[in-house]
């Protein structure tokens, strides 16, 4: 080959690296399904029924409110067994959020995906999803062993966790892109010191050994009434995938949020900022934050939950739009909305206002404290982006 076919074909590989789109990833689907009110065993039962022997699936997690923490260990056990049995060797991740549903007995978001050409290895724990170029890792719901512990210790060993499940299979901390952070009594102080505040800063020691150049990840904070802290991750690597922060114009970025709207003693120089996007990219999907009713770093006065979810929808309409979003595309569609409602006799002007304006939306409500006492509301969600 001639040095000047060589300097077009170099070319050319250069330009088709540069135009060509990123590989999508895989394409993981939500479903909704919901119990009536029931024994735990019986609703359990009624919800695996109605998911019946669908392929791909990768995981389940259920939503109801148990009696107390020695109750919600036995239920997670039993429905972790009960999966396990139905499905053999295949079974799906688990995991189990000690909050109430408003419209049902149960609530259950089951994940899987519809693509042949991505290799899914289930592990004890977490799954493995590997296709062109790309390494995907979903986790369980991971729990501490023992709910008594105090948040930071709960916290610290989760992280440690975490870590070594990351490492054994050649993840970086700073390969999560997703992660859901479930803390009992969330805004609850103990000598000082906040539950959400002693979760900020152990996530922040155990994110602090990585440098986060391309963002953290999406995120939600929000509060349990058992179950102490639970968290779940989805992870990422390879070179061939879109996967982008997002900001919001209408909010200060939660992990630049100052002193002043933190709150609690800490044993670290400062009070630690969370440490979230408030949405990212990943692939064809937006991984919406947990959101609220905040502009700047400043909770609204807006003293009733229906006006709170009017404007908490609107920030996170401007966030998803296609001028907002770091790669081109030209609309984005909510592919499912969970709806936190902090008091449940505010539970029904939400809900009405929900289905009066976002109907053809897959969602469903929960009651559960947010990270301010003077929220009412949060809303985190998926939406699927058409280019």
């Amino acid at each position: 080959m001639s040095l000047n076919a060589l300097f077009a074909t170099m070319t050319l590989l250069y330009y088709l690296r540069d135009v060509l789109p990123k590989q999508n990833m895989t394409d993981k689907k939500q479903e909704i399904f919901f119990a009536a009110h029931n024994t735990f065993e019986k609703m359990c039962r009624d919800i695996l029924m109605q998911i019946g022997n669908r392929e791909n699936m990768l995981k389940i997690t259920i939503f109801n409110l148990p009696a107390d923490n020695t109750e919600y260990i036995r239920n997670l056990s039993m429905f972790r067994q009960m999966v396990k049995e139905l499905f053999g060797s295949d079974a799906p991740l688990t995991a189990y959020v000690a909050q109430p549903c408003v419209t049902a007995g149960m609530a259950a978001e089951v994940t899987y995906i519809d693509q042949q050409n991505v290799a899914v290895e289930m592990h004890d724990g977490y799954a493995l999803l590997t296709g062109n170029g790309y390494t995907e890792l979903i986790t369980e719901g991971i729990s501490p062993t023992v709910l008594s512990e105090s948040i930071r210790r709960q916290s610290e060993e989760i992280f440690d966790r975490l870590g070594r499940m990351l490492a054994e299979n050649s993840f970086a901390i700073n390969d999560i892109y997703r992660q859901w952070n479930y803390i009992e009594q969330i805004t609850s102080m103990h000598d000082g010191r906040q539950n959400y505040q002693e979760f900020n800063d152990a996530r922040s020691r155990f994110y602090n050994s990585v440098t986060w150049s391309n963002g953290y990840p999406a995120a939600t904070g929000i509060g349990t009434s058992f179950g102490g802290v639970m968290i779940e991750v989805y992870a990422i690597k390879g070179e061939n995938v879109v996967n982008h922060p997002i900001d919001n114009p209408m909010q200060i970025s939660a992990h630049c949020y100052s002193q002043k709207v933190l709150t609690g003693i800490t044993d670290e120089k400062e009070r630690t900022t969370p440490k979230f996007e408030r949405a990212r990219i990943t692939g064809d999907t937006i991984y919406i934050s947990g959101t609220a009713a905040i502009k700047g770093e400043e909770s609204l006065a807006l003293n009733d939950a229906a006006s709170q979810t009017a404007e908490t929808m609107q920030i996170i309409k401007r966030l998803v739009a296609a001028d907002n979003v770091p790669v081109k595309i030209a609309e984005s569609e909510y592919t499912l909305l969970r709806v936190y409602i902090k008091n449940s006799n505010e539970a029904d002007e939400v809900v009405k206002f929900m289905e009066a304006n976002y109907a053809d939306a897959p969602k469903h409500y929960l009651i559960a404290d947010v990270c301010r006492p003077e929220l009412l509301v949060e809303i985190e969600g998926t939406a699927i982006t058409r280019r």
